[in-house]
């Protein structure tokens, strides 16, 4: 018989129920698991001893194996690469922010196929959608963590190895988890997802979160420079795309944030910050400007990082369009864990 996740609430109550016990041990388990973090059936014990057998013999709460981890020097992020049952590595991030807020980057599928040129994941190609059970422990590793350090999980970001879009159905069953109050206990507001707008799933986004968070990677303010850059752009062209956005805002009044690496040379030109400026005017939006990262397979004559200068003259003119604009500080960049650095490296 094949094993079953102990996150798979359904299924559990069910096999406990088969196996002559109470559907409502099942929030003992959750009690052990995601409140005390009792990672073993064994010293699980609230239970019965024939509910900790039963759950020996048919459930595993684990599939993951932690193949490195490395934490930045000045200790803000952690990054995680594991390795999964069949044998495709994943990356997950932890970030502890300054305010003690402490966020969780997580991965929803082994590498990504939507080939932007400035990323170091689309290199890999794609292997395959993670389960939803392979997403969960992502998180709930990190969760198991930081409560060793005294510390807590407090928002989920999907923008690890990536289009979450593309696994939409088990995406949707991670939230739901992250959001129930006897699991990880997250509000939906502590929850983003990152898209390359994938325009079809960001409107059934908006039915079923109306209160979670949506980043879409924009990069550029017209189809020429994203059609060069984002090959998605092709599918899903700009007009399409802030259509289906104007329809999120309107249903949940909720402001989207823009991702735009800055790229010297590319997407940096100063009459694209008033493109931009008139494409995200009267809109409810908040641009977040990435310093571009570079990786260790960029030519060092291709995409290089925008000055500084630049990136806060981008940001005065989005002012002057009354758009609010923040410039994200790189502070994990020397272990490979900024954005477009998600590569499965490996370190001594």
């Amino acid at each position: 018989m094949q094993k079953i996740s102990i996150h798979d609430e359904k299924k559990v109550k069910q096999l406990l129920v088969e196996n002559g016990e109470k559907a409502f041990r099942y929030s003992q388990i959750e009690n052990a698991l995601y409140k005390n973090f009792i990672d073993d059936f064994d010293k699980m014990e609230t239970l019965s001893k024939k509910a900790r057998e039963i759950l020996k013999e048919n459930c595993f709460i684990d599939t993951l194996i932690v193949d490195t981890e490395k934490t930045s020097s000045n200790w803000q992020t952690t990054k995680i690469l594991f390795k999964t049952e069949t044998g495709e590595f994943i990356e997950a991030v932890i970030m502890r922010h300054l305010t003690w807020r402490v966020t969780l980057c997580v991965s929803c599928q082994a590498w990504c196929p939507m080939w932007c040129s400035f990323c170091a994941t689309w290199k890999l190609g794609l292997l395959k959608n993670l389960t939803n059970y392979e997403i969960i422990e992502q998180i709930y590793y990190a969760a198991k963590l930081l409560n060793k350090e005294g510390n807590k999980l407090r928002n989920i970001v999907y923008m690890g190895m990536w289009e979450p879009m593309l696994n939409y159905d088990v995406v949707k069953e991670t939230i739901d988890f992250a959001n129930a109050q006897k699991k990880m206990d997250l509000a939906n507001r502590r929850i983003t997802v990152s898209t390359c707008w994938i325009v079809p799933w960001i409107n059934r986004f908006t039915e079923d979160f109306s209160q979670t968070g949506l980043a879409v990677s924009l990069h550029a303010p017209n189809d020429e420079i994203r059609q060069k850059i984002m090959p998605v752009d092709h599918t899903y062209p700009l007009k399409d795309l802030m259509k289906s956005l104007d329809d999120y805002v309107a249903k949940t009044n909720k402001r989207i944030f823009y991702e735009y690496i800055m790229i010297n040379w590319i997407n940096d030109d100063i009459k694209l910050a008033h493109e931009l400026g008139k494409l995200l005017e009267w809109r409810l939006a908040h641009v977040n400007f990435i310093p571009y990262n570079e990786w260790e397979w960029t030519s060092s004559d291709w995409f290089k990082t925008t000055p500084r200068f630049i990136i806060e003259k981008f940001q005065k003119i989005l002012q002057h369009y009354g758009v609010v604009s923040t410039i994200r500080m790189t502070m994990w960049d020397d272990i490979d864990a900024a954005c477009g650095q998600l590569a499965n490296k490996k370190w001594e």
